[in-house]
């Protein structure tokens, strides 16, 4: 009930800045997610890498090429992605936790605000069930149309879910499907704008991508980062060519998925944002998967295309979280943000003012585990420190973009370390971390 109340407020609060439902139409929004796509991987980053679809879309909005996950597993990240908070302020401390009935989403908040919402693809919040039926209801947190599964292991005539837990079959590529379910989704006529997640599973590490998607990359011609050792080169050359070709297949899903919003006559006013909930170390310092501190980690991809409110071609080059997404497409929407979101409105960028709140990132890792970190990135430098708040790392991603020289002991560092140790434990406070800044645990 304490729950309802608050997103009555806060939507009835609307009214007060001129945008409630009667007074005019709210834009729609269409969110994409793809599961561990790392911010490397990226057409203005790495040439190798054919995006045509994605690059287009940067193209016409806003890039965020420093942009990083509040937390580099898929299930956390997500969480971060949906409701603006840090995973552990919703219960999702790792992959494979439920997120808390209490999280209040992004969903949630345009439902209350006359939207119809949807979701598509990977859950990935629901604990750790496989395939995972989601009933309706408020472990949907939000979201009225569903075809989805809380965690699917293959890319090939998958199982999803509607509204019975009878499982339905995504025939063929599961992402392509995923694609054209959305599109159906956004073709439909309607009187209310609609706010529609696609979260695909790929291209984090599902299986093969279609053949001619694994044409376009030959794994003897793949240059690998100056951080890969060189006794797993060939190894890594191929596990790259394959996760190369599945994000060119996602971008090709994604194209259909864009040309269903360029076809409506609202296009223009049609808020798109493609982000990742996590990136993949592929071999970099010798580690594989997501969950790490490392840029290949930690950095991913985040473009907002809203043609009727931000320039094309803007690009953003301070880092910017994941987290800052919830409060930014409210405020392109024109409704207020919950209070106290840690998150900071990006809006302004667009317009080329200022950003409010902190000029630094806040990340967390692996919670609750021996090897549990966290990290702050201001500028070019880059600090992280154990469970117990100690710096293990500090890093100038300037000089040092590969991360390859620890500058956590040097003398000539100190006063960066002291400056950046302050900083991590004033954004602890912000985020409502489980340890207080003091070092005394507060898990519940």
């Amino acid at each position: 009930m304490r729950r309802r109340r608050f997103l009555e407020t806060l939507v009835a609060s609307a009214g007060g800045l001129g945008v409630s439902r009667a007074a005019r139409r709210h834009p729609n929004i269409l969110l994409m997610i793809a599961g561990g796509w790392r911010g490397q991987a990226w057409p203005a980053d790495e040439e190798i890498i054919r995006a045509p679809h994605l690059a287009r879309l940067a193209a016409q909005g806003a890039w965020f090429p420093r942009a990083y996950t509040a937390n580099p597993e898929p299930g956390p990240g997500r969480a971060a992605v949906l409701t603006g908070r840090y995973p552990q302020a919703c219960g999702v401390l790792r992959d494979g936790d439920r997120m808390a009935p209490g999280a209040v989403t992004l969903a949630e908040i345009l439902g209350e605000a006359g939207y119809e919402t949807g979701f598509i693809g990977h859950w990935r919040l629901d604990g750790r069930a496989t395939p995972g039926f989601v009933p309706p209801g408020p472990r949907r947190q939000g979201f009225s149309y569903w075809a989805a599964a809380n965690r699917v292991r293959r890319p090939y005539d998958a199982p999803y879910f509607l509204d019975k837990p009878e499982p339905q079959t995504a025939t063929g590529f599961e992402p392509e499907f995923q694609a054209r379910l959305a599109a159906d989704f956004i073709r439909r006529e309607r009187h209310d704008p609609f706010f529609l997640c696609v979260a695909w599973g790929p291209p984090a590490g599902s299986g093969p991508a279609p053949p001619r998607f694994r044409k376009l990359y030959h794994e003897r011609r793949f240059p690998l980062r100056l951080n890969v050792p060189a006794e797993d080169a060939g190894r890594v050359r191929g596990a790259l060519s394959g996760y190369y070709a599945m994000c060119s297949a996602v971008d090709a899903c994604a194209g259909i998925v864009l040309d269903a919003v360029d076809r409506l006559e609202s296009g223009p006013e049609t808020i798109t944002v493609f982000t990742s909930d996590c990136g993949q170390m592929l071999g970099s310092h010798g580690l594989d998967g997501p969950g790490a501190f490392y840029e290949e980690s930690v950095r991913v991809p985040l473009v907002i295309r809203f043609p009727a409110n931000v320039k094309a071609g803007v690009r953003f080059g301070l880092p910017v979280s994941t987290a800052d997404l919830v409060p930014t497409v409210l405020a392109l929407a024109g409704l207020p943000a919950p209070q106290r979101l840690p998150g900071r409105n990006l809006a302004p960028v667009f317009g080329g003012g200022d950003i409010e709140g902190p000029e630094s990132v806040y990340c967390q890792g692996r919670l609750g585990a021996p090897g549990e970190w966290r990290m702050v990135v201001r500028g070019f430098d880059k600090i992280v420190v154990d469970r117990d708040l100690r710096v293990t790392h500090l890093f100038h991603l300037g000089r040092d973009p590969y991360e390859m020289e620890n500058l956590a002991e040097e003398k000539a560092a100190r006063r960066t370390r002291d400056e950046m140790h302050a900083i991590l434990r004033d954004w602890m406070r912000r985020a409502a971390d489980k340890i207080l800044p003091s070092g005394l645990k507060i898990r519940g």
